[in-house]
């Protein structure tokens, strides 16, 4: 089964144990698990997640609540008791509906609908033309003056950009600005200590202020799917 990473939310801790334990036997074991919806909603804010696995009637905040306040979804299976949000859940196009209790066969062809994660990319503007080029071939953006030189595996180009505008559009899970002229490839350190990283040979400096965050991003970047 393709690496996933999930969020089950649940009100019932027993419910969660299901789904958790059928998650594991597709071999899916990046999970995440909510109580509730305020729980699911700040995990959804930290951090993007390729699935979400959502009862409906919690407390507080159903389910559906829930799904409306969400700008950016990943994929959703409902699992419920009441038929009741079927129609609505669809018409907010969840892949699936499955009403408890449910088959382990029956889950697993819903998580069959999730669909393959996307390479991400990102077009430069460089040499008066759009260059394309995927996140994963990014090692590191410096900031120089007016402009960012991009540095990549396929080379590096120039442009007359911020390195605040540039940072703000690549994956966040991804990359990390850690010094008012560096932003950094997380999968591409190859190790770091408290004042600096090193990626391709080379010490980068990390700001004072960026050290507690940086550590905590390689730690949730060391728990993301390869090739994410």
């Amino acid at each position: 089964m393709r690496d996933l990473t999930c969020l089950i939310v649940d009100d019932e801790p027993l419910a969660l144990d299901l789904v958790e334990n059928f998650l594991e036997r597709l071999e899916i074991r990046k999970v995440t698990r909510c109580q509730n919806s305020f729980e699911a909603l700040q995990c959804l804010q930290r951090e993007p997640y390729d699935l979400l696995i959502l009862d409906i009637e919690m407390p507080r905040q159903n389910g559906i609540d829930l799904l409306k306040s969400l700008k950016d979804r990943p994929a959703v299976v409902i699992t419920t008791a009441y038929r009741d949000y079927a129609v609505e859940g669809f018409e907010l196009e969840v892949l699936d509906y499955l009403l408890k209790p449910f088959s382990f066969n029956r889950f697993s062809r819903a998580i069959e609908k999730v669909p393959e994660r996307e390479e991400g990319f990102h077009f430069l503007n460089a040499d008066r033309q759009l260059i394309k080029v995927q996140y994963k071939q990014i090692t590191y953006i410096e900031s120089r003056k007016d402009y960012i030189q991009v540095r990549t595996t396929r080379g590096q180009w120039l442009l007359r950009q911020s390195l605040s505008d540039i940072t703000a559009s690549l994956p966040p899970d991804q990359f990390f600005r850690i010094h008012r002229s560096y932003t950094v490839a997380l999968g591409k350190i190859e190790w770091h200590k408290s004042d600096a990283v090193h990626i391709d040979g080379k010490a980068l400096p990390v700001s004072r202020e960026n050290r507690a965050e940086l550590k905590r991003r390689l730690l949730v970047y060391k728990n993301r799917p390869l090739g994410a």
